[in-house]
């Protein structure tokens, strides 16, 4: 093993734990464990045996992982160790019988009727029963999703839940929903009624020793505060059998790259990396490494069309896209790996993205655009309205991350006209407040934040982030975009089985996303992950990134890709 490690990769929007500290802002919340070491070094540098390794991770506690305090999406995976949902979603996209061993759906498509997996048990050795899943989505459904902790997709559209047999429950939903099994069933965790039926302080409940009882595969052995190691243990007793993967340990290390090569951690991950982050590991036949072209971040320009006037006109969007060179972002911030933002939102592996209108770089084009628009060059080089008003406006950003980004966007704006005055900002409600209750004017964010998967997620991802008739407000979505013929395709497309139906009304719906710009996803980074082999090989991007990214539990559990059967 060398000593050497490589330099700090290049990561202009890597989601790092600082960019999922969001619970005051309605994020999922987070947790922290005390220090912890392996206590079988001795076999290999990652500790553990050659049957049933230890596997570290380089990212410590994003808040208490119970379903009400966990942070974000990372947080959700430290969480969702300890807890289970009745279904669950493999590396091939499939979606697993998991605490229910059958799923039945109805004619209409309003009626999905689960049974439940005889002899389960909660960690604290009682059994779980239908009453505990029938009260987890009456509690859900009674404390208020906007408000903070939440979980990462609280459950939506379910008219009634009932226990209909000694093993059956039944969800009645308001209208049929093509993503009610993905979204509900495969991410909303099931809580043990015995435990939660008496409490009424979410944030507040905090006791590992009472609030992490979980059905879930592992139990978690130490933890200290946010930012600190966790210990996880697999549960011998889980009802798929005892877990392939036997510890977990999370150590919050700053450089996943470095932690690889010196036996701190057994992954790292990171996006639009350079050729020599790479280069150590890819001569090195002890580690793998998988990529794919925009499977879970990007970095998106957001105009708030709230405030009106310019911001408000899609002719004025348009010029700025125009004038911004997105191929160049991607040679510069994703050292040429990955691919320029798409207006049509959808990512470049999503099965559903189709050609739409792409503005290509032009910035005679733009001001051209803008001054038949009306908007005149003042004598100082910055535009003015109709009515005399500067196209100068403040742009929020991280100022730590976004710091590269942000000084290519701006004077790109500039060259048209364009005034955008810098607004670095702490992530956390300093970035993300004015954006969520639109006080904001333009800010460039990461994408995804709380929300049902990434670029390459179910089509039904541009109804969460355009619609008009979605949340009252929400940290990733458009803000004040209205547009009738949207939303009535956006509708339309959540209760369509047909494929090919519902693949026609998508199309429309980026067609229209593409000629109005409400925002303007910039670019996307490809994703890589690099492994160590003989801890664990068969790591996987879960396909649409939801509920979970690479971190996927069923991996752990079974040490394969897909299916339930342990190896």
């Amino acid at each position: 093993m060398t000593d050497e490690r490589p330099d700090t990769p290049a990561r202009p929007f890597s989601l790092d734990r600082r960019q999922f500290l969001l619970a005051a802002l309605g994020g999922a919340g987070a947790l922290a464990l005390g220090a912890c070491s392996s206590s079988d070094d001795s076999s290999r540098p990652g500790g553990g045996s050659a049957s049933r390794p230890t596997l570290r991770l380089a990212h410590g506690a994003l808040g208490f992982p119970s379903p009400f305090a966990s942070n974000g999406g990372p947080g959700y995976n430290q969480m969702i160790l300890l807890f289970d949902t009745l279904l669950w979603k493999d590396g091939t996209g499939e979606l697993l019988p998991w605490l229910a061993k059958s799923h039945k759906v109805s004619e209409d498509k309003l009626t999905h009727t689960f049974e439940l997996r005889e002899g389960v048990k909660w960690s604290d050795g009682r059994p779980l029963t239908t009453d505990d899943v029938v009260f987890t989505f009456d509690y859900y459904a009674k404390n208020d999703p906007l408000s903070p902790p939440v979980i990462i997709q609280p459950p939506k559209g379910i008219a009634k839940v009932a226990k209909t047999g000694a093993n059956t429950v039944e969800f009645t939903l308001d209208k049929p929903r093509i993503t009610f099994a993905e979204q509900v069933a495969g991410a909303v965790p099931i809580i043990p009624k015995h435990v939660w039926e008496s409490i009424r302080d979410l944030a507040g409940s905090l006791d590992p020793e009472v609030h992490l009882v979980g059905t879930g595969p592992y139990r978690l052995e130490s933890y200290n505060d946010d930012g600190g190691p966790l210990l996880y243990t697999a549960r011998d007793d889980y009802f798929l059998g005892a877990p392939y993967v036997k510890r977990i340990e999370m150590n919050n290390i700053t450089d996943a790259f470095s932690g690889l090569l010196s036996g701190g951690s057994d992954v790292a991950r990171g996006f639009g990396l350079r050729d020599d982050i790479l280069a150590p590991f890819e001569s090195n036949p002890e580690y793998g490494k998988i990529t794919e072209l925009g499977s879970f971040v990007t970095a998106q320009l957001y105009w708030n069309l709230g405030k009106g006037g310019a911001l408000a006109d899609p002719r004025f969007r348009q010029a700025c896209v125009m004038a911004i060179d997105r191929k160049d972002l991607v040679t510069r911030l994703a050292a040429g790996k990955g691919q320029p933002g798409n207006p049509g939102f959808l990512g470049p592996q999503n099965p559903f993205r189709v050609p739409v209108r792409q503005y290509d770089f032009d910035v005679a084009g733009a001001n051209a655009l803008l001054d038949g628009a009306g908007y005149r060059m003042g004598s100082n080089g910055v535009r003015q309205t109709p009515d005399g008003k500067p196209l100068s406006f403040e742009l929020r950003y991280d100022n730590a991350d976004a710091v590269p980004l942000s000084e290519l966007v701006i004077p790109a704006l500039k060259r048209i006209g364009v005034e955008p005055r810098p607004k670095p900002a702490l992530i956390g409600p300093e970035l993300f407040g004015p954006k969520l209750f639109g006080g904001h004017e333009m800010a460039i964010l990461p994408y995804p934040g709380p929300a049902p998967g990434g670029p390459n997620a179910d089509p039904d991802v541009l109804r969460e982030m355009f619609s008009s008739r979605g949340p009252a407000v929400s940290l990733t979505a458009a803000n004040k975009y209205v547009n009738p013929t949207f939303d009535d395709l956006a509708d339309k497309q959540l209760v369509t089985f047909d494929e090919a139906e519902r693949r026609a009304i998508v199309t429309r719906m980026q067609q229209i996303i593409a000629d109005d710009i409400p925002l303007i996803p910039l670019y996307y980074p490809e994703s890589a992950l690099v492994f160590r082999k003989r801890v664990l090989d068969q790591w996987y991007f879960t396909p649409g990134q939801f509920p979970t990214s690479e971190d996927n539990k069923q991996l752990f559990i079974t040490g394969q890709k897909s299916g339930t059967k342990i190896r």
